[in-house]
């Protein structure tokens, strides 16, 4: 019995160090380093911080005033222009005109030259044309000549007036700054607007007599215009255009015309 007793004292003694040296060498173990999160290098930084240094310089090109040249895109003997009658229908003249002032917004992207520039807008067209508007119960608004007065009697050009709130939406992007702290620019966008005002104004002069009407809230007109833009200069001086893909009436309550716009863009601030 006292064998049987020393042999199991001995194996526990030696289970009893195996499992500490165990222990010891379980807590001795090194972990691996977790991997580095990949960053940029030191060039990308460097980078970074010459751009960031160089676009503080830039305008932010807060203020933007447009002086145009506007017109639209119609078929002058199509439906609503003098359905098919050579000579009948609408001839809009080369000097209408418009102006548009816009405040926007400029957010560059981070490390980069590229800027995204949302904002707010009002612009005013008028088009001016030896024509008269008038509604139809079947076609809506239609346009026809000014009909021959007495010889004692003119009548002025008549003006179709269109004024829109917008909201354009620009990309930008900008060249180095050049010895005279000037860069160029190149910006394509985007502007939707609802229109808030239009109306037709007419001129007559009858002997000493002048008398101008106007014709407000025709219902044919969109209430919408969605218009492509783009913009392109240097310094504070810019050329710019744009063109409306929604039609200038309601479908089926007006003959088919898109307006566009050409003209010069200055900057500021």
């Amino acid at each position: 019995m006292k064998k049987f007793l020393l042999v199991i004292t001995v194996i526990l003694s030696a289970f009893s160090a195996f499992a500490q040296d165990s222990a010891v060498k379980q807590d001795t173990t090194k972990v691996a380093p977790a991997p580095k999160k990949k960053g940029p290098t030191e060039a990308e930084l460097e980078q970074r911080k010459k751009m960031d240094k160089m676009y503080a310089k830039y305008s932010r090109d807060h203020i933007t005033l447009d002086l145009l040249g506007t017109n639209w895109n119609y078929n002058p003997n199509g439906a609503g222009f003098g359905n098919g009658v050579e000579g009948a229908g609408m001839r809009t003249k080369w000097f209408s005109r418009g102006i548009q002032l816009a405040f926007n917004w400029d957010f560059r992207i981070k490390g980069s030259r590229v800027s995204i520039a949302p904002g707010i807008s009002y612009s005013c067209s008028n088009i001016y044309s030896r024509s008269t508007q008038s509604r139809t119960d079947t076609g809506g608004t239609v346009f026809n000549p000014i009909r021959v007065y007495g010889t004692d009697t003119t009548a002025k050009i008549n003006k179709v007036v269109l004024q829109y709130v917008n909201i354009p939406l620009e990309i930008r992007i900008r060249s180095n700054i050049d010895k005279f702290g000037n860069c160029f620019k190149g910006v394509i966008g985007i502007v939707g607007g609802v229109r808030v005002d239009e109306h037709t104004k007419f001129k007559i002069k009858q002997a000493d007599d002048t008398n101008v009407y106007i014709v407000r809230r025709d219902p044919d007109y969109n209430l919408f215009r969605l218009a492509p833009m783009a913009r392109f200069g240097y310094s504070f001086f810019n050329v710019t255009a744009s063109y409306d893909v929604i039609n200038v009436f309601q479908p089926g309550k007006g003959p088919k015309a898109n307006a566009f716009a050409l003209g010069i863009s200055f900057t500021a601030l």
